[in-house]
């Protein structure tokens, strides 16, 4: 699908998350998090998420 986007934000991140352990952070998913949930903090991210507020889907073969 390809999509023709008009506008979008940052909205969290995606990569491994972490709990506490001993005598380091034990990896424990690989997932996506909010900017704003506590979790943020626990994740060694590897790539942003963006959301699409204004986009259209559009084709990539020309009629």
């Amino acid at each position: 699908m390809a999509l023709r986007v008009r506008a979008f934000g940052l909205a969290g991140v995606r990569g491994a998350l972490y709990q506490p352990g001993y005598p380091s952070p034990v990896a424990v998913d690989a997932t996506g998090v909010a900017f704003d949930d506590p979790r943020i903090h626990w994740v060694r991210a590897g790539q942003l998420i963006m959301r699409l507020h204004e986009f259209t889907i559009t084709d990539l073969v020309p009629d």
